[in-house]
């Protein structure tokens, strides 16, 4: 499967143009698909890949090309065990075959950000370096989000993905179905666009 998985950070204005090249590339090999959305993001899936966006924040932006990935949909009870199987995974014990785990949860979306209406959890750690871990808002297990995404690189994943790495986000809609995509990757590893120098890959 070819793959390009991505979170852009806020950027100023003047770097913008060169990551919105590759998410342009994203959207036209993927086209025009079925798309699923509430106020928060806009997910599009065909049979050539998929992504999904923020809509009032752009560059909140991930994307696959290719076939692999898979979705269902799933009710409201379903969609809390999941999270918090999720949530477990993140904050329980890990691995040795642990390297990277990042959840972000967003329980409210009215156009701006708030710590009380967010979960974030990120560890990262390869090679020598180590990021985090870092842990900012709330989580609420009773509380269905309107946004969640897993990125994950361990093998504590693989009965959620059915690989160690990838990524996996879920989208509540106003009826009791909801959107899970799963994105397992089997590569070398997960490209993040702001960590690579030169031409941009896709695994």
């Amino acid at each position: 499967m070819n793959w390009r998985e991505r979170e852009l950070p806020l950027l100023k204005d003047s770097a913008r143009p060169e990551y919105q090249v590759m998410i342009d590339y994203i959207k036209d090999q993927v086209g025009e698909g079925r798309e699923y959305s509430n106020n928060l993001v806009r997910v599009v899936l065909s049979e050539r890949g998929c992504y999904y966006e923020f809509r009032d924040l752009p560059e909140e932006f991930s994307g696959a090309v290719g076939s692999g990935f898979r979705h269902d949909f799933v009710g409201s009870t379903e969609g809390l065990k999941l999270l918090g199987r999720l949530h477990d995974l993140a904050l329980g014990p890990e691995s040795a075959d642990t390297h990277e785990i990042s959840l972000m949860v967003i329980y409210h979306w009215d156009g701006l950000f708030r710590p009380e209406d967010t979960f974030i959890y990120h560890w990262r750690s390869y090679a020598s370096q180590e990021e985090g871990p870092m842990m900012m808002g709330f989580y609420r297990p009773e509380v269905l989000p309107v946004f969640f995404k897993l990125k994950v690189d361990s093998d504590l994943a693989e009965p959620l993905l059915g690989s160690r790495k990838g990524v996996l986000f879920f989208v509540a809609n106003l009826s009791d179905q909801h959107l899970v995509v799963r994105i397992p990757h089997h590569g070398p590893g997960v490209t993040d666009l702001n960590e690579v120098s030169g031409v941009r890959l896709i695994h």
